[in-house]
């Protein structure tokens, strides 16, 4: 099956990238505004991810600010009284596959199951959040990776996941 034409024409500029250093520089002001709202941005990279990886860091950055962004604005704010949430940034690396795995969770209010199936819909009424997360996806797949997310509304374990899965040949 062949990419949609939309992702088929996203231009990539591959080049070797570090993610460490690709997360700390596209996330620097993600975590000053995170800090002012009383919020954890923990970033976790697993030590056995390779040094780097052949991505396009610019659209990467992007899709990495988009996707922490957007649960910055969902995540709970601190108070005096109350710590604000906690959104993790997750890199892992399956050798076996050769694959790379981005993950962005929090612990926000969720997104309710009947939402997630129209969440991709880029259409003039999309969200802006909607609009983001189709074009987030849109570059994953470009770069041959996958996008999945999910989401739970209920009780302690309520938040969303956004997990990418991208090709990390070495």
């Amino acid at each position: 099956m062949s990419a949609p034409i939309a992702v088929a024409a996203i231009p990539l500029r591959r080049t070797d990238v570090d993610v460490r250093d690709l997360l700390h520089w596209s996330l620097e002001i993600l975590h000053r505004q995170a800090e002012t709202f009383d919020v954890s941005l923990r970033v976790e990279v697993d030590d056995n991810v390779p040094a780097r990886i052949a991505l396009d860091a610019r659209k990467m950055a992007w899709a990495m600010t988009a996707l922490v962004g957007n649960a910055l604005r969902y995540v709970r704010r601190g108070s005096q009284t109350m710590p604000g949430g906690l959104i993790t940034v997750h890199v892992s690396y399956d050798r076996s596959a050769a694959q790379v795995t981005i993950t962005v969770q929090d612990d926000g209010p969720g997104i309710p199951t009947d939402r997630l199936p129209s969440l991709f819909e880029a259409d003039a009424s999309a969200s802006g959040a909607a609009l983001g997360l189709s074009m987030v996806k849109d570059v994953i797949e470009a770069h041959g990776g996958t996008f999945a997310i999910d989401s739970d509304t209920r009780g302690p374990a309520h938040g969303t996941t956004v997990r990418l899965t991208l090709p990390a040949a070495i």
